[in-house]
């Protein structure tokens, strides 16, 4: 597991379209048919991308869900793996041995 922090898919909401083509939140959101909330959330990180979001943003970005699932879980993955309470459990898992 890598030592950085993923980038959160929201940030890359914020850059790579808001930013990148001058857009509000509330023109994002009615551009895939979601609440600004939501838009807001995730861009503040308070929200991941579901599998609902991901088609959305792949169909608006001309990219794929997948970019947008890999990003969330690699982002998910990393949290869970530094979570202080996990770390100690993680290492006294022993692995299965056939």
């Amino acid at each position: 597991m890598s030592k950085n922090k993923p980038t959160h898919p929201g940030e890359f909401i914020q850059a790579d379209i808001l930013d990148e083509f001058h857009m509000t939140q509330d023109q994002l959101a009615g551009a895939i048919g979601v609440s600004r909330r939501t838009i807001n959330e995730l861009i503040n990180e308070r929200r991941g991308v579901s599998a609902d979001i991901a088609l959305r943003l792949a169909k608006f970005t001309k990219t794929s869900p997948e970019v947008w699932l890999n990003l969330q879980t690699a982002y998910d993955l990393w949290e869970a793996s530094h979570e202080p309470s996990k770390v100690s459990l993680l290492k006294s898992i022993r692995p299965c041995v056939a």
